[in-house]
């Protein structure tokens, strides 16, 4: 005899409803059916509720709600470190990347945690950075940077976040990040790479100068054809002019900006008004909290004081876009996510207050005013009263000295990875960075094990593009002019200068007044933007 079918699941939430359908489609009072995973129906205040849903009687949120944030560009398992204070202006990531206190403050301390790691660490770190994706409405990012991606790794990130690079197929296609080295320095493969994906983001051009111009034109082969298609789309770009956008546009390209990070590092941005002048879609990524914003909500803000300092002429409506609609719409997934619409999957975010312009109101919110996080129908972080409400359950923390519950469960979670708690993940983390010394001790020792082939490292190992020689690249390696613009991934580097301990960069701006002290003072940023952003909060 079969199993009896499992009812589905009927819940519904009540608010300000802001679909993102389209500017302005606003439902100033109504409901959000909820069956499952699915949105069932969205209707005004009034209006009866749909066949199955009659007896449901749905939370009353006081609140607004958003499609929930998507974020195109990140390097999620760097952000347990916290903000770098930049020590001069560059011009291409090449040089930032061999500055002595980016090695000390970044590359130098994950490689310690990466290699010394016992197998503690890293469901640790899956945990922490995904719970500051939560915490700040963020209900899909990208990158996961690291190797033996094929193996493992995904098995990590199979969490309650959404990650662009499993998706969830055929639904949510997956997309691409990451390029073979062969492929990255071979126009051909690079190209075949591009048209066989339905998304593809990679760096390209980030910097200001000559060189990092190169890299977009290194796209172009003998014969003046583009390796550039409707997948392709750009992180940062930062050195392209008009007529590099418009050639993006013909081929159907896209940009992912992150304007914080642009600034801090180069003291310039993306030509953001030349690429949507061109006609291409644009959406938002923090990059990293290394040198970016502490999540995707912080850089809507940054996004905003950028806009208005250089008179950009973004709305906040425009903004919201490049964190819900436009992202959706660039991972081919904007049939199912991205905007609220009956049959799409119920990824939501609930802000408290339902009053004023409602895209700026997301703007303007801080992570204390996050009420309920939803994936896929089922509540995974918010206050303790609407996690409660809407049946969820998890761990107990406070932000902003709010209480709230956090759940990290998911079906798709492999069985054979340790469950910890947040709590636990803190703790490991913490010590960890605060042991830094003794890791480095351990990690460089690993190291040479490996260099010399005495020891087989079948595990992980935290892998940015040029930090290790992974045979993964996250942009493409062309040769322009006969001339590799790429560092050279084989020299012989210094010896590591000791590590000293660092803090753990805390899990939301309310909570880490470390953040804003040293956002303030960097000297990169071009006058009043770190305080306008500090103003938010």
């Amino acid at each position: 005899m079969s199993p009896a079918p499992i009812a589905p699941k009927r819940w519904a939430l009540s608010g300000r409803i802001v679909t993102m359908a389209a500017e302005g489609d606003i439902i100033d009072s109504g409901t959000i059916f909820i069956e499952d995973h699915r949105i069932a129906a969205v209707t005004p205040k009034g209006q009866s509720a749909p066949a199955g849903f009659e007896t449901v009687d749905p939370i009353d949120t006081g609140g607004t709600i958003y499609p929930g944030l998507i974020e195109l560009h990140n390097h999620l398992s760097y952000n347990i470190l916290p903000l770098w204070h930049v020590p001069q202006l560059y011009q291409n990531r090449d040089q930032w990347q061999n500055a002595a206190s980016y090695k000390t403050s970044v590359t130098g301390p994950m490689s310690a945690i990466a290699l010394a790691d016992d197998g503690s660490l890293l469901p640790a770190l899956v945990r922490y950075v995904e719970a500051k994706c939560l915490v700040a409405g963020t209900t899909t990012s990208q990158g996961i940077t690291l190797s033996n991606w094929s193996g493992t790794i995904h098995k990590y990130y199979k969490g309650a976040l959404r990650a662009v690079e499993i998706g969830s197929p055929p639904d949510l296609p997956r997309a691409h990040s990451k390029i073979p080295d062969v492929d990255a320095q071979d126009w051909a493969k690079f190209d075949n790479e591009l048209k066989s994906s339905a998304c593809f983001l990679l760096h390209l051009s980030e910097g200001i100068d000559a060189k990092a111009h190169s890299h977009f034109l290194a796209l172009k082969n003998a014969a003046g054809t583009w390796a550039i298609e409707p997948s392709l789309a750009g992180i940062h770009c930062t050195a392209l002019d008009a007529t590099d956008f418009s050639t993006m546009a013909e081929h159907k390209a896209k940009v992912v900006w992150s304007p914080l990070s642009n600034l801090l590092l180069y003291g310039k941005t993306t030509d953001v008004v030349a690429a949507r002048a061109a006609g291409l879609t644009i959406a938002l990524g923090s990059d990293w909290s290394p040198s970016g914003s502490k999540n995707l909500l912080g850089e809507l803000k940054a996004a905003k004081v950028v806009s208005a300092h250089f008179g950009l002429g973004f709305s906040a409506y425009d903004i919201v876009s490049m964190a819900t609609r436009n992202p959706a719409e660039i991972l081919k997934w904007d049939g199912k996510l991205g905007t609220i619409a009956n049959g799409k999957f119920a990824d939501l975010l609930v802000v408290n207050g339902r009053d004023g312009d409602p895209y700026d109101h997301l703007i303007n919110s801080r992570e204390q005013d996050i009420a309920l996080v939803t994936i896929g129908g089922q509540p995974h972080y918010g206050s303790k009263k609407a996690m409660q409400q809407a049946g969820g359950s998890g761990e107990d923390l406070v932000i902003g000295g709010t209480a709230r519950l956090i759940d990290f469960t998911s079906p798709d979670q492999d069985p054979g990875i340790e469950k910890i708690t947040l709590a636990e993940a803190t703790s490991r983390l913490g010590a960890a960075l605060g042991n830094l010394g003794t890791l480095q001790h351990h990690s460089l020792a690993m190291s040479a094990a490996i260099a010399s082939g005495k020891v087989s490292r079948h595990g992980w190992r935290l892998a940015l593009d040029e930090q290790f020689g992974n045979n993964v690249q996250l942009r493409p390696r062309l040769e322009y002019n006969g001339i590799r613009t790429g560092p050279d991934l084989h020299a012989v580097t210094a010896a590591a200068a000791p590590l000293h301990p660092i803090k753990l960069d805390g899990l939301a701006v309310v909570d880490d007044p470390v953040f804003i002290t040293t956002l303030t003072g960097e000297t990169n940023l071009p006058a009043g933007i770190s305080a306008a952003i500090a103003a938010f909060y």
